[in-house]
């Protein structure tokens, strides 16, 4: 019963289905969204609209945060208005924004200061994982707010990982990201490749979905490219690109040469530079073939 208060600020595709969640399995959530119409989209049962991020933290167990950029998170939390300063203390303010970990430990110590509990915890899933609860998350920080938070855990996520010190979750979901992207440059090639050598592009994608050597991403992402369903955003493609910028940033720091990460950044900005980056990742596909002249 002590966690039964939550605050939510962010309400993209994985942060709208996880207040509904939330609200479904009696938590009482209030929401705040830079876009209102997102959180009056959600507004009803348990889910009340808050005017501004400290709106949202007054009188809250728990603060969760799902945000594009460490640019955003910092504006909410600790901007004019921000999130943190309304926060009665002791809070768990729980990170689930992709960051660098530098920024997530950053983000840990300023929280600190102001008398609260950070975690951040980091997510494994699509929007429709977050709105059936079957994420994974992958947390830094003290292992008494992990089992504190527990109660929320049991709502949103089918495994949860606690990885050690603060910035440890965010590493985590870096070295995933990176993963995904490079995967999605792999499969973009694969089709435009076979395609251009003569291969029906529909049989070549249902071939790739239905072999050992697609992950149940890339067979997901694989429908999407047959499809060219690429407008409803599960994972933007510009957010793709960050990542991996990202995961390349630390590798310097750290001596871990990453060609194919590197090679799949470049071809994600020029896909950003011709405005594809509101598009799913999965339009990557469409910048491999304009670059192959298809």
């Amino acid at each position: 019963m002590g966690m039964q208060r939550i605050g939510f600020l962010g309400l993209g595709a994985m942060g709208s289905g996880m207040a509904s969640r939330l609200a479904a399995g009696g938590f009482t959530v209030s929401v705040y969204n830079r876009t209102r119409a997102k959180a009056e989209a959600l507004a009803g049962p348990g889910i009340t609209v808050a005017e501004t991020p400290a709106d949202a933290a007054r009188d809250v167990d728990v603060l969760l945060v799902s945000l594009a950029t460490a640019d955003v998170v910092e504006d909410l939390l600790f901007g004019t208005g921000g999130a943190l300063a309304a926060a009665a203390p002791g809070t768990i303010i729980a990170d689930m924004s992709t960051v660098s970990p530098d920024a997530a430990r950053a983000f840990a110590d300023r929280v600190a200061a102001a008398g609260h509990r950070a975690l951040d915890s980091c997510v494994l899933g699509n929007a429709q994982h977050a709105k059936d609860g079957e994420l994974r998350f992958m947390i830094g920080g003290d292992a008494a707010d992990v089992t504190a938070l527990q109660p929320v855990f049991d709502v949103l996520a089918k495994e949860v990982v606690h990885l050690g010190d603060h910035g440890k979750g965010a590493t985590a979901k870096v070295a995933m990201n990176l993963l995904m992207g490079v995967q999605m440059q792999s499969l973009a090639e694969a089709i435009v490749f076979g395609e251009q050598a003569g291969l029906d592009r529909g049989q070549l994608i249902k071939m790739i979905a239905a072999s050992g050597y697609s992950s149940p991403m890339m067979k997901f992402k694989a429908g999407a490219m047959a499809r060219r369903d690429f407008e409803r955003a599960d994972f933007k493609l510009a957010l793709m690109r960050k990542d991996l910028m990202l995961a390349l940033s630390d590798a310097q720091r750290y001596g871990v040469p990453m060609p194919a990460t590197s090679a799949s950044y470049e071809v994600l900005t020029a896909a950003v530079n011709a405005g594809l980056g509101d598009l799913d990742c999965a339009a990557v596909l469409s910048e491999v073939e304009r670059q192959s002249g298809v």
